[in-house]
């Protein structure tokens, strides 16, 4: 790294200054290769794998695992805090890209966006994971977190693992549920997102959240600055 700098080394070498001795019989380098193939050769097969999963290999271990997943989610801190720096969601497309990352979670997980009144992404949190007999919606838990902040308007963004972005039955039933809530609150559902490996679906863009807000019927594709 030092010759040629960070740039310069392939996956495996970078793994492998990560791992920083090998095993029994393997060096550091053949342990690295051996991980990378493991996980199909692919970062972000990597990255999601659990830390049990990557310690099972041969020559890695709890603390090497542990080691290499922190440095996976600094990469991805750092994607986000490039990518998202003061990046007004004002459409369905921004919210996309602030939310870039969930495209490749496998499991389902709801983040809630809390936005100022110029729509600038003041924080985020994702909320609540989903399995196959809880919904993944919890209007209280949602609300709790805006109300803390002192919000006026959040966003809602969800990630379907298959990819499809299209909302199922209780993705709609929620997102009302969810709005209904928000206006006896006084906090404006700007949208909901839900994001797939290539494409999202917005329901403010696609007309399902045009209703009246504290009485004046809000537009389906472009956002209003919420009142402060």
């Amino acid at each position: 790294m030092l010759k040629v700098g960070s740039e310069g080394l392939s996956e495996q070498e970078l793994i492998a200054i990560l791992l920083r001795t090998g095993t029994r019989g393997k060096n550091v380098f053949e342990v690295s290769e051996e991980l990378y193939n493991r996980f199909d050769r692919s970062l972000r097969v990597l990255s999601n794998a659990e830390i049990e999963e990557i310690a099972a290999v041969d020559g890695i271990g709890i603390a090497k695992a542990t080691s290499l997943k922190a440095a996976l989610e600094l990469g991805k801190r750092l994607y986000q805090e490039l990518s998202n720096a003061r990046i007004t969601l004002d459409k369905p497309a921004s919210v996309f890209e602030y939310c870039h990352d969930m495209r490749f979670f496998e499991k389902e997980v709801l983040r809630v966006i809390i936005v100022d009144s110029k729509l600038f992404a003041v924080f985020h949190k994702d909320i609540t994971h989903g399995t196959n007999n809880q919904t993944l919606f919890h209007p209280a838990e949602i609300f709790r977190t805006a109300v803390r902040s002192n919000a006026t308007a959040i966003i809602l963004v969800h990630n379907h693992p298959s990819g499809d972005p299209t909302p199922s039955e209780e993705d709609k039933r929620a997102t009302q549920v969810i709005n209904n809530a928000g206006e006896i609150l006084g906090i404006r559902l700007m949208d909901h997102l839900i994001v797939g490996r290539e494409s999202y679906y917005s329901f403010r863009a696609e007309g399902f959240l045009e209703v009246k807000f504290h009485g004046r019927r809000e537009g389906r594709k472009d956002f209003e600055s919420p009142k402060t």
